[in-house]
């Protein structure tokens, strides 16, 4: 299984533009085959703070994520709505 974090700041006031755009996406990245879990999460001291938890069975799974129209649509819906890049970090389960 392969587990991708991803944090992301949104700009000044548009964190709340930025998750509506992710409930477009989250239900169809669900229906993607090998997704496991696909969520998004606000902190609690940082309005403006995001990460986004991913699971899926294996790395081509997380490929074909990737090479969707609907997370490239995603990206382009969200085009300067972020305060810089994300930070990704993808992790294996070991336990």
């Amino acid at each position: 299984m392969i587990v991708v974090v991803a944090v992301l700041k949104a700009a000044e006031g548009k964190s709340d533009q930025i998750i509506e755009e992710f409930k477009k996406l989250v239900p169809k990245v669900r229906q993607d085959p090998g997704t496991i879990t696909y969520a998004v999460h606000r902190a609690l001291d940082d309005p403006n703070k995001l990460m986004v938890f991913e699971q899926y069975e294996d790395q081509a799974a997380l490929q074909y994520h990737g090479q969707t129209e609907h997370f490239k649509q995603f990206g382009r819906d969200t085009r300067g709505l972020f305060a810089g890049r994300p930070e990704v970090t993808l992790y294996e389960c070991v336990v």
